[in-house]
C-alpha cells in the first residue's frame, strides 16, 4: 500500500499500536494535511483531485468516505474503516486510488472472494 506520511517519524512511532484502528484528524489543520496527502491525490473524488466544484461532479465522482467522516463520530459504525492507522503509525486511506487511474467498481460484501484477489 502506498504511504503518504503526515506525522513526524517520532510521533508516528508512538502510534504503531493503533495499526488497523480507525483514524480521525484531531483538528482542522491535521484534516487539511490528510486531505493534501491522500484525498487530493486520489481518483475517487474529482472535486478534491481536480479542484472541480462538488456541484459539477456526478455522484460517482465524489468520495462518500469524506462525507461520512464529517457526518459520523469515530465510534459510530458508519464512520469509515478506510481511514485508519497503518503499521508504521501513519494515518492512511485504504480506499486510495492514484489520481488518473480507474476507480474499481464497488465490491459486493455479500459475495465470497473466490479467487483471492479482493481486499
Amino acid at each position: 500500500m502506498k504511504s503518504f506520511p503526515i506525522y513526524p517519524e517520532t510521533f508516528a512511532a508512538m502510534c504503531t499500536d493503533r495499526a488497523g484502528q480507525k483514524y480521525r484528524p484531531s483538528n482542522g489543520t491535521e484534516g487539511e494535511v490528510f486531505f493534501d496527502a491522500w484525498c487530493r491525490q486520489c481518483a475517487r473524488d474529482r472535486s478534491m483531485s481536480e479542484g472541480e466544484s462538488v456541484d459539477e461532479c456526478d455522484d460517482n465522482e465524489v468520495c462518500g468516505i469524506i462525507a461520512r467522516t464529517f457526518a459520523h463520530d469515530i465510534d459510530d459504525p458508519e464512520y469509515p474503516r478506510e481511514w485508519q492507522y497503518g503499521p508504521d503509525g501513519q494515518p492512511r486511506c485504504t480506499a486510495y486510488v492514484e489520481a488518473g487511474r480507474p476507480v474499481p467498481p464497488p465490491r459486493c460484501t455479500r459475495t465470497a472472494d473466490m479467487f483471492g484477489g479482493g481486499d
